[in-house]
């Protein structure tokens, strides 16, 4: 008969207690007073306050910025807590997403998995894994998945620049279980995109912008779009299908753009579509005329400065009265300076900017209450005067 793991403890000071008592997701190496051991990556530890009371399961990881991350409750049991946080992920899908089969089904702490994300495609699976805990997982993680969801594919995609900002090696796309596709096939309020799953944006489309494109959708009818760095198109698409009359898109990488263009194609746009090569800042110096609605995402930036010079070339493309949907990220935006750099870039072009939208992360990228941080997407639509 196979006995409990055993749990080695580690103590956190009387304030982190507080802290994770209050919902905090993750905790620094100064708020460690003692260990028993060292913990591999990957074994759960027990996190107890100074006392001794039990705070819940956590992962250790004294290299990280953030040394104690949150993984079960004090009563939760390290025996099949990977499957049954899982289970409850896709219970949460199951009722707050339009079409569960197409969305994101981990994300990170929100899920009581932090350092994982797991989005779906069907029947394939993308991971990436954000922590030394979680790298260690791989083989747990992938079981689970073809246990608890009927995976008929997982792929890792830990080639991502945040990795190597949390210091992480990244490492070459490959699959983990089954033949996962390059290519795949989505359906999203009615608009058809195909995205790269293998070397694609993140994890092959961006799950978290859902809530900005319907939006833009809403803003979109009879107005003529600029789309500075569109992907796989999926902002452009959805303007396209709810009535934009005319759409120039571009992409830096020639390999999102083809797909873009495809996109549009497969949607029935390519009469009202355009779409080329370019980064975005070059194509906002040298696009002469203005627009209706300008659409910018910016996941290539690195400071608060690219950001707003970014911008206000944005608006110098926005017509009088026109529309202009911003995206940011955080890193490396900082997460409470969004709107003043907006506002910034809205002064230095002398442009009067109200907001009319915040869109939001969707329900399937949920973050915990006390995780002040957590929310990495920044969006905003305008009406620019």
């Amino acid at each position: 008969m196979r006995g409990e793991p055993i749990v080695l403890s580690t103590y956190l000071s009387r304030d982190a207690a507080r802290r994770l008592r209050h919902g905090a997701p993750w905790l620094r190496r100064e708020d460690i007073v003692s260990m028993e051991g060292t913990p591999q990556p990957g074994e759960p530890v027990q996190l107890r306050d100074e006392d001794g009371s039990v705070l819940g399961l956590g992962d250790v990881d004294l290299e990280a910025s953030y040394a104690v991350r949150r993984l079960g409750q004090p009563d939760e049991a390290v025996e099949g807590l990977i499957p049954r946080h899982l289970r409850h992920a896709f219970e949460r899908r199951a009722r707050l997403v339009d079409d569960p089969r197409f969305c994101r089904v981990v994300n990170d702490d929100g899920d009581g998995l932090p350092g994982l994300i797991v989005d779906r495609y069907d029947t394939h699976f993308v991971v990436q894994t954000l922590t030394r805990a979680m790298d260690a997982r791989h083989e747990e993680l992938t079981r689970a998945l073809v246990e608890v969801a009927g995976a008929g594919a997982v792929l890792l995609r830990n080639d991502t620049l945040r990795r190597k900002a949390l210091g992480l090696p990244t490492q070459r796309p490959h699959v983990l279980y089954g033949t996962p596709p390059r290519w795949c096939r989505l359906l999203e309020m009615g608009a058809r995109f195909t995205v790269d799953l293998t070397y694609g944006q993140g994890t092959g489309y961006a799950y978290d912008q859902r809530e900005v494109r319907r939006f833009v959708a809403r803003m979109a009818q009879g107005s003529r779009v600029l789309d500075a760095s569109c992907n796989v198109g999926g902002l452009f698409v959805h303007a396209g299908v709810h009535g934009a009359r005319h759409i120039l898109a571009f992409d830096a990488d020639a390999d999102a753009a083809d797909l873009a263009r495809e996109n549009a194609e497969a949607n029935g746009l390519l009469g009202r579509v355009m779409v080329e090569t370019g980064k975005p800042l070059q194509v906002l110096r040298a696009v002469r005329d203005t627009f209706d609605l300008v659409l910018l995402d910016t996941p290539a930036v690195a400071t608060g400065e690219e950001f707003v010079e970014l911008l206000r070339h944005a608006l110098r493309r926005t017509r009088h009265g026109g529309w202009l949907m911003v995206t940011g990220y955080h890193p490396p935006l900082p997460q409470d300076g969004f709107d003043d750099l907006v506002a910034t870039a809205c002064e230095g072009e002398a442009r009067i900017a109200t907001r009319l939208a915040r869109p939001g992360l969707p329900p399937d990228h949920p973050t915990l209450a006390g995780s002040h941080g957590a929310e990495h997407l920044h969006a905003m639509a305008l009406e620019v005067s």
